[in-house]
């Protein structure tokens, strides 16, 4: 009470002095940016004091208020021994036991246990049984209780066949002492308590020492309602009226109601209590002899109250702090208790050798506070950035926020003082590489700024020194600056977008700071003149942009030496092909990396991101056009840059078309032309090659019907195709006009490739008419030919263009390719079946010898000639019939079939016009009819429709046959007396009857 009375009294004089000097008139220490605001000041200082003797007058009131609340909730009368109980969980694991093999007496095939109890309770837990040669075990088992200090019995025993002994036999056992403040997670090995036996009248008859250890582990939780406890030396006024060792628990039985309660082993309802509601706790030097045992209490306190008095002895000095902190909180009581100058001993002298005894006698209002709060708040952030600065960040703790507001309050700090040397030591530490949270700088400036236009007073009391004006213009630049570089540098300032949001809050604080006005009613005379532009949010945009351009010459600067780093200095002068694409993932990778951690940030300003990539890769363009133009025209290397560029500007939606994509099209254009052109001629001489080697013998595997010629020039135009659809150029125009001429060159190729197989074709050897016979089929390597071309035929349907998307912008190809190539497969059809048909025509010419008007008619007709004369014939027509269902692509074998029967058919109709006036022996009929029906019903069994079969050249053979059988039938001469075989003889004899 005294320290209290004397501190209070401090107190009150340095109040006054303050309330007189402001009262006396006397001239305020500051120059005010305007007059009227001396008085002002004067009516400032004033409330200042008046808070200040408000809340000093009477500290406990509140206190005690709140404590009597707590009071209410538990009971209108003080709380009772029987009001609440303490609940505790007793954790017991054993581990291991040590030494059972030198036990004797035991069967090996007994099982070892181990029972587990506390005292006073008929709960008993076991392990599980385990084998005497690995007595381990990994069971736990809890209990409940309410003893502050219970006894815990471990007991390892074996099972027995016994029935006297009901828990089998006892080996030994142990006993722990525990208590909530001194056990640990730890475990540890104890000696096993031997077992002894006793005989008749309790005499001792066998003490069996088995030397066994077991490993346990004991945890006692203490509950929440359990502030503290241990042992104490303890005396009071009324309670405990004699000075022993006591275990006290300090337990808290209501919001704010704090009981001191004393127990004894083994019991659950404490002997004493001692509510602490009014008691004030302090350190107690006590004199010596006047206690017993005052070596074991050495280090003491005390308890106070008016009429009450308890005084505790602790063993150690680290106790004594525990319980005096413990006491202090539960009491309430405003000031903290504080050693004696006694039991501080060296502390007084360090000050007196520091010189600080001259510095705390003099009087508070005669030093210039100011100065003296600028210190102790730079050594207060200098302590929280430095030495906890992943919790910091700028941000002080509540006990430094506490300390440094009650140094305002009391030696009247001002308030943009305490702000801006804040933000002045942000910015300082800051610029030293520590983190600092933006959210600080945001609200220190906002706070600053609302202060000096008077938007933090309620009543319009509020002054700004000369000092402070100025001294706010050079942290406000101070800050823009700060802000900018953290900004251009924003991935170093902010590593990995860490803090959250800190780059988006930092851009928005520079747009503060650019944009803020402050706006003064006041003539501001004998001031530096600082010019307010207001700049619009636009203009706030172009700075930031203007940061972030030139962050990204150096981020790509970075970029470029950290990829290039390996390559020695002349290559790093003119990097290759291969440096640049190496170079573009880099890009691209980092790119990414900022839009993933940064994006969000960066896009506080519509397209501002968007438009620090355009920076970035215009940076980029310079170094690959210095590589592009020592390139080769149309060489293939810058094809993978190009391709690696355009397919992340095309997957990016705000880089796609945009500056640089379409400045790629106007670089990498002539390059792709060029390409295309050597394309082109690389592709044909290819083809003449490929012709030259080709030999048209068909391969041993059916999956392919083409030569390889085919396969290697539609394998080369379809990758060139993919090559220009990859490309996925910017320009639609010319992407359409670089399609449009691959197809063009596709159809050329295909067109090419065609005409020259024809005219292969045409000299074949083995399709020339002198050389063939009536066993005369089809050639292998004619067939490959045809293959080749129905295949050329095929593909163009896809690599030649869609007819159904043909526009004005382009020319389809498509269309016009087919239609020749049709044409032209369909010319090697007809030439191939017409030098097929000289079979037929030799058999036609031998039947031209029995025409009417022929002299060697009669001399023929007299050889008596036989029908089996078409047989060579019939079966040269089912030996090609096989080869093509066979050899002949399957999507125009139909095709090729019906053209070696129109083939045939006109041949017969040839023949039968050059006699259209010359009227038919009856063996040209006989065999003419019958090579016309063979025909029909052969080539109808292929699959070919009577629609296609019963054309006109079918239509028109079929009128002069049955046109011939008619007259014959009409006009019989001596002829039909002749034998034409079997079937002549037959048909004779059923033409008579009819």
């Amino acid at each position: 009470w005294y320290q209290r009375r004397v501190r209070a009294a401090a107190i009150r004089r340095e109040l006054e002095s303050r309330s007189a000097r402001v009262n006396s008139g006397e001239k305020p220490p500051y120059q005010f940016i305007h007059h009227d605001m001396a008085a002002q000041y004067r009516e400032e200082e004033r409330k200042a004091v008046r808070e200040l003797q408000d809340k000093h007058t009477n500290p406990m009131k509140d206190v005690n208020q709140i404590q009597f609340d707590g009071l209410d909730k538990v009971g209108k009368s003080l709380p009772c021994k029987h009001d609440f109980v303490l609940n505790f969980k007793i954790e017991i694991e054993v581990m291991e036991v040590k030494g059972m093999a030198g036990v004797r007496g035991i069967m090996p095939e007994r099982k070892a246990y181990c029972a587990m109890e506390v005292e006073g309770q008929n709960k008993v837990l076991c392990t599980n049984p385990v084998s005497q040669k690995n007595p381990v075990w990994t069971n736990k088992a809890e209990f409940q209780t309410k003893q502050p200090l219970p006894s815990v019995k471990v007991r390892l025993l074996v099972d027995t066949h016994n029935p006297l002994l009901f828990d089998g036999r006892l080996l030994g056992k142990i006993i722990f002492k525990t208590k909530p403040e001194t056990l640990s997670d730890r475990p540890k090995w104890d000696d096993l308590e031997s077992e002894v036996e006793v005989g008749p009248g309790g005499v001792q008859m066998a003490n069996h020492s088995y030397g066994l250890q077991i490993k346990t582990c004991v945890k006692m939780d203490k509950p929440e309602n359990m502030k503290l406890g241990g042992f104490l030396y303890i005396r009071g006024t009324s309670h405990w009226q004699k000075w022993k060792q006591r275990y006290i628990v300090l337990v808290q039985v209501g919001p704010v109601v704090f009981c001191l309660c004393s127990y004894k082993e083994k019991q659950a309802t404490p002997t004493e209590m001692l509510t602490l509601e009014g008691y004030t706790v302090n350190y107690y030097t006590p004199e010596s002899g006047t206690f017993d045992n005052d070596e074991d209490a050495k280090f003491q306190f005390r308890l106070l109250k008016e009429g009450e008095e308890v005084t505790c002895g602790a063993k150690d000095p680290h106790s004594q702090q525990l319980w005096v902190n413990a006491l202090y909180r539960a009491t309430g009581q405003t000031t903290r208790p504080e050693k004696s100058q006694h039991m501080r001993g060296n502390d007084v002298n360090d000050i007196r050798k520091a010189g600080l005894d001259t510095l705390i006698s003099k009087e508070p209002t005669s030093l210039d506070q100011d100065d003296l709060y600028r210190c102790l708040q730079q050594l207060t952030l200098e302590y929280r950035i430095t030495k906890q600065s992943t919790a910091s960040r700028g941000w002080l703790s509540t006990g430094q926020e506490f300390v440094l507001k009650e140094y305002e309050a009391r030696y009247g700090i001002r308030y943009l003082t305490v702000h801006l040397s804040y933000l002045k030591e942000l910015i300082t530490y800051t610029q030293k590489g520590f983190v600092i949270d933006p959210n600080k700088f945001r609200d220190l400036f906002k706070n600053c700024c609302n202060y000096i236009q008077g938007k933090n007073s309620d009543d319009g009391v509020w002054t700004v020194t000369k000092g402070e004006y100025e001294e706010f213009y050079e942290v406000r630049e101070q800050l823009k600056a700060l802000l900018m570089q953290q900004i251009t540098h924003f991935r170093n300032s902010f590593p990995f977008g860490r803090p959250d949001n800190a780059l988006k809050t930092t851009i928005k604080l520079l747009e503060q700071v650019l944009t803020h006005k402050i706006e003064l009613n006041v003539d501001l005379q004998d001031l530096a003149v600082y010019e307010e532009t207001e700049l619009t949010s636009l203009e706030c945009r172009k700075q930031t942009m203007k940061c972030l351009e030139q962050g990204a010459y150096i981020n790509y600067l970075a970029i470029s030496k950290a990829t290039l780093k390996q390559l020695n200095a002349k290559v790093l002068e003119c990097p290759s092909l291969d440096d640049m694409i190496r170079l573009a993932g880099a890009c691209i990778e980092f790119l990414q990396e900022t839009l993933d951690h940064y994006g969000e940030a960066l896009n506080v300003y519509e397209r501002m991101m968007c438009e620090m990539n355009e920076t970035f890769w215009r940076l980029y363009g310079v170094d690959m056009e210095s590589v592009l133009h020592i390139q080769e025209s149309g060489s293939p290397e810058v094809l993978p840059l190009f391709h690696k560029l355009n397919s992340y500007f095309y997957e990016e939606q705000e880089l796609r078309y945009g500056k640089f994509h379409m400045h790629l099209h106007q670089v990498f254009a002539p390059h792709i032309v060029s390409y295309l052109e050597n394309e082109e001629v690389t592709l044909r001489e290819e083809l003449e090659e490929a012709l030259e080697r080709e030999t048209w013998f068909p391969e041993s595997s059916k999956e392919e019907f083409s030569c390889p010629a085919v396969q290697q020039i539609v394998a080369q135009v379809k990758n060139m195709q993919k090559m220009v659809a990859g490309l996925r150029w910017p320009d639609k125009s010319f992407s359409n006009h670089l399609q449009s001429r691959t197809q063009k060159t596709t159809a050329e190729m295909f067109d090419y490739f065609v005409n020259r197989v024809f005219g292969i074709l045409q000299q074949y050897p083995r399709l020339q008419r002198s050389l063939i016979t009536d066993k005369s089929v089809l050639p292998d390597e004619v067939c490959v030919m045809l293959n080749s071309c129905i295949t050329i035929r095929i593909h163009a349907n896809d690599l030649c263009g869609n007819a159904t998307s043909s526009n004005n912008s382009g020319y389809n190809y498509r269309t016009d390719i087919n239609e020749l190539l049709t044409q032209r497969i369909t010319v090697m059809f007809e030439f191939a079946c017409s030098q097929l048909c000289q079979c037929l025509r030799n058999l036609l010419a031998k039947l031209s010898r029995y025409d009417k008007d022929s002299i060697f008619s009669p001399i023929f007709t007299l050889v008596n000639p036989k029908i089996a004369i078409v047989e060579p014939l019939f079966s040269q027509v089912r030996q090609n019939n096989v080869q093509i269902t066979q050899e002949i692509h399957p999507n125009c074998t139909n095709e090729l079939l019906l053209c070696w029967y129109n083939s045939l058919l006109s041949t017969v109709s040839a023949w039968l016009t050059e006699r259209e006036n010359i009227d038919m022996h009856h063996f040209q009929l006989a065999v003419i009819s019958s090579i016309f029906k063979t025909l029909f019903s052969e080539f109808s069994s292929l699959g070919l429709t009577d629609e296609e079969l019963r054309n006109a050249t079918y239509r028109q053979v079929h009128n002069r046959i049955e046109y011939e059988e008619t007259m014959n039938t009409l006009n019989i001469d001596h002829t039909r007396n002749y034998n034409y075989g079997a079937e002549s003889e037959h048909e004779s004899e059923s033409s008579s009857e009819d």
